[in-house]
């Protein structure tokens, strides 16, 4: 067996294995304190560039989906306000019909005509004031393009949208006139176009909902899909790393008894030839 005194080899290598495990405890501790086992890109470089893809997702979808909620909620208040405008436009019908039965006078007329112009006005009022965060919604000059037409993002990760345009609905209001026979003769005809076109508005409206609520489902499960498996790729888990911090542990313990014995072994050396 032979003996050197100029290079400790077994030194050199307890303290190689020391630093490797310096190292590894200090990957265990960031993993465990952070809980998020891709602090640095060197521990796992293809799996944080696809986490960091699904995160990415996972945002997006977030804002798609907040940007349906809201688009929904606008077209909630133009539903409202378009439920009102019907409601007036059906008693202004009711009244019309009252006014045709030859019973009345021409001044009981003239009292239902003022009914008919207060429900008018209250339709135009509506149309006229309602909004959604300051944009208004049944004049036609709401929108991006000031046209009445509404557009929403909602893909998370692509061009996608949803428009919708809600025309100047003062256009389907009726002007009625009962206090004459032509008037009377040609209200009910403009009355069932105005509510025709009201409905239709509506309808167009309640499609619009339907389809962002679907939309808000969908891309709600496309959201939890990538944010588990962003979490399977960048969670830690915990007893796994746990045990594997003991163990770098007791490594680094037994790497520096290690190094001591292989330190004392040239002074025993030494001794022997004192």
């Amino acid at each position: 067996m032979s003996f050197s005194l100029n290079t400790n080899i077994g030194s050199q290598q307890s303290n190689l294995y020391a630093n490797q495990n310096s190292l590894n405890m200090n990957k265990s501790l960031n993993a465990l304190s952070s809980g998020n086992k891709l602090t640095q890109s060197a521990n796992d470089a293809a799996s944080l560039a696809i986490s960091n893809k699904l995160l990415a997702l996972v945002s997006g979808s977030g804002q798609a989906i907040q940007n349906s909620n809201e688009m929904v909620g606008l077209y909630q208040v133009a539903d409202g306000g378009l439920s009102g405008i019907e409601d007036n436009t059906q008693r202004v019908r009711v009244l019309t019909l009252q006014a045709s039965n030859d019973t009345l006078s021409s001044s009981d007329r003239e009292n239902i005509q003022k009914e008919i112009d207060a429900l008018s006005e209250s339709s135009l009022d509506i149309a006229n004031s309602t909004s959604f965060n300051g944009i208004n919604l049944l004049d036609g000059s709401g929108g991006s393009q000031g046209d009445g037409t509404f557009v929403t993002q909602t893909g998370a990760d692509n061009g996608d949208t949803q428009s919708t345009t809600i025309a100047d609905i003062r256009t389907s209001i009726p002007t009625v006139d009962v206090t004459t026979q032509s008037g009377r003769d040609a209200a009910l005809a403009n009355i069932d176009s105005g509510l025709s076109a009201i409905n239709d508005t509506r309808a167009t409206i309640g499609a619009s909902q339907n389809s962002l609520i679907s939309n808000i489902r969908n891309t709600s499960v496309s959201q939890i899909n990538a944010a588990s498996a962003a979490s399977q790729l960048r969670d830690v888990d915990f007893a796994l790393e746990s045990a594997n911090f003991s163990r770098q542990n007791i490594l680094a313990q037994t790497g520096g008894f290690a190094q001591a014995q292989a330190n004392s072994r040239n002074s025993n050396i030494a001794s022997l030839l004192g």
